[in-house]
């Protein structure tokens, strides 16, 4: 395809959709993946955690420095290599034999992955002039947003079913887990020979580059840090630990304290070291400090952290909800996910067009609300919530999302200079990132901490229900039993049951037909109330995400609003060669 005719700019957004495609439907296909895993591997499940965190931690690290790499060694070159690097990791994940293998090959993943997500970004700021920019963001943000959406759908038909019984025995594949990995190859093949035809090479004009080594060191030591922090700390302990951390075979702990303060803290010294460094380097600093100074770019960041902890917090409790309390099966969930997802797709392009005719400030605040709205109207789950129930605050809210994701992006980097993109959209993308991490944990572990104390006044209500039946009920929700197999009525009336005996003082004998009707009478109540307590719960998380999409809304009245087609004219071409 020839490179200078106008069109090639549309063929280099599709070429960079699909690698974004890829990328940010890893982070969340996999999970839908996790337990046929953990069966086939017989692996702990520490073990399967870090089967995402591996991905998610070497993912965060290095979006800054392969950002900024992108501006001077070549945005093209990064994003292929970046594409090779993922899809070898892919293919080597889909045949790993054991679980250590499989986490080493997430890594890979995770260094690709890294490369190509800045990239992206940067290869449409160069390529697209400022008038343009925002429609093209929107497809961007419509793509990112089709991506988180259809991970649980794709993950739950791929992990049930694979490609078929034909495809899998043509393929010889029967653990259907591994096609998670397997269905990057034919899309990145595809963007690779795109790549190579379609999109031009940019880089920052400066002829000679220094690396900055201590900064790259500084930047992913506070990035492991704050991100292993709020991915670890729901498992050792926010401030008390509640399990040891070993290191060598030693536990290693701060008197009384959890480790996870320690990391944190640990984040913020060796921020501070980084942001000092950063100001000292006079010559191709990682991070330009003076980025900041330009208000739409650090209001940007924020916003883009906030509405990642929204979003990535409220697709975690989506399907929490509707697998563990309403007993759908991961495709069911993936399906009833559909309207959401169809609705940001058509959202996010739309708000970048309007953004380009009105500037991304309102586009933004408004996503923001509508977002807000729409999981206001989702934290009012019942037990008898059905599909269709779901169907206008899932447009609602992806009404909202669309229309902040691709606003926010375009606003972020609408003028940081063409040498600066690749490093900027480094930043904004590890904002987004951390916002997510952030979003998962600090929303799962509210929703742990909330969820006993839910269960146990809706089962303390249960009229009859001896004592000791009660604690037994609230230790199995203190300890994260209580899932919709283990509140089958029937396995409650067992609880009663052994109960009721150690009551009478009498040997077990069988038991007569009144106390069989009692006992099925208080195990189907105990069941409701168990259930009831969990999407109480669920309810009360969803509405902290509420509260953040309102701040996020806030935060974008900070924006300078910005018309990029009122000065169009002005505008120099987007490429620097």
């Amino acid at each position: 395809m020839d490179k200078s005719h106008p069109n090639h700019k549309w063929w280099t957004l599709v070429t960079v959709a699909l690698g974004l495609l890829m990328v940010v439907l890893d982070g969340n296909v996999v999970n839908l993946a996790i337990p046929k895993i953990l069966q086939d591997f017989g692996a702990t499940l520490s073990q399967m955690q870090w089967v995402n965190n591996a991905y998610l931690l070497t993912f965060a690290i290095f979006l800054i420095t392969f950002g900024r790499l992108g501006d001077e060694m070549g945005r093209k070159k990064l994003f292929i290599t970046g594409m090779v690097v993922f899809l070898a990791g892919s293919l080597m994940a889909g045949l790993a034999g054991n679980t250590t293998q499989l986490i080493i090959f997430r890594i890979l993943q995770g260094f690709g992955g890294a490369a190509m997500m800045p990239a992206t970004l940067s290869l449409i700021s160069a390529t697209f002039e400022k008038k343009e920019r925002g429609i093209a963001m929107g497809v961007w943000g419509g793509v990112a947003g089709l991506s988180i959406a259809l991970g649980p759908i794709i993950g739950g038909f791929l992990t049930e079913s694979g490609l078929g019984h034909g495809l899998n025995t043509l393929l010889h594949v029967t653990q259907f887990w591994r096609y998670v990995f397997y269905i990057n190859l034919p899309i990145g093949i595809a963007a690779i020979v795109m790549a190579f035809l379609v999109i031009q090479e940019s880089r920052d004009s400066e002829a000679t580059h220094k690396y900055d080594i201590p900064g790259i060191i500084l930047s992913a030591v506070t990035i492991f840090c704050l991100t292993y922090g709020f991915i670890q700390g729901p498992s050792y302990g926010w401030w008390k630990p509640s399990a040891p951390f070993m290191v060598a075979g030693h536990s290693l702990q701060i008197g009384s304290l959890s480790v996870i303060p320690g990391f944190f803290a640990l984040a913020v010294i060796f921020g501070a070291l980084l942001i000092w460094w950063e100001r000292r380097v006079k010559v191709d600093p990682l991070v330009d400090i003076k980025l900041f100074s330009n208000r739409n770019f650090w209001v940007g960041n924020i916003g883009a952290a906030v509405l990642s902890f929204g979003m990535m917090g409220s697709f975690f409790l989506l399907p929490l909800f509707l697998e563990s309390i309403l007993g759908y099966s991961p495709k069911h969930t993936g399906m009833s996910l559909l309207p959401l997802a169809i609705t940001m797709m058509i959202a996010a392009p739309l708000a970048g067009k309007i953004s380009d005719r009105i500037g991304a400030k309102w586009g933004v605040t408004v996503g923001m609300l509508l977002m807000s709205v729409g999981v206001f109207m989702l934290a009012h789950f019942h037990l008898d919530t059905t599909t269709a129930n779901l169907i206008w605050p899932y447009i609602v809210t992806g009404l909202g999302m669309g229309f902040a994701m691709a606003p926010i992006t375009n606003i972020t980097l609408l003028d940081i200079p063409p040498d600066e993109v690749g490093g900027a959209s480094g930043v904004l993308s590890t904002a987004r990132q951390i916002g997510s991490v952030m979003g998962i944990a600090i929303l799962g572990a509210y929703l742990q901490s909330v969820m006993p104390a839910k269960i146990e006044a809706n089962v303390n209500a249960i009229a009859g229900l001896p004592t000791a039946a009660k604690t037994a009920i609230v230790q199995m929700a203190k300890s994260g039993e209580f899932t919709q197999e283990s509140a089958d009525p029937v396995k409650l009336q067992g609880i009663v049951a052994k109960v009721l005996v150690a009551d009478s003082g009498q040997p077990a004998t069988a038991p007569t037909a009144a106390q069989i009707a009692q006992m099925q009478k208080l195990g189907a109540e105990i069941s409701v109330a168990g259930r009831q307590g969990f999407v109480d719960a669920v309810n009360e998380t969803l509405k902290i995400s509420m509260f953040i999409a309102l701040l996020g809304a806030l935060v974008s009245l900070l924006f300078h609003n910005r018309r990029p087609d009122k000065d169009a004219e002005h505008n120099e071409p987007g490429i620097a060669v």
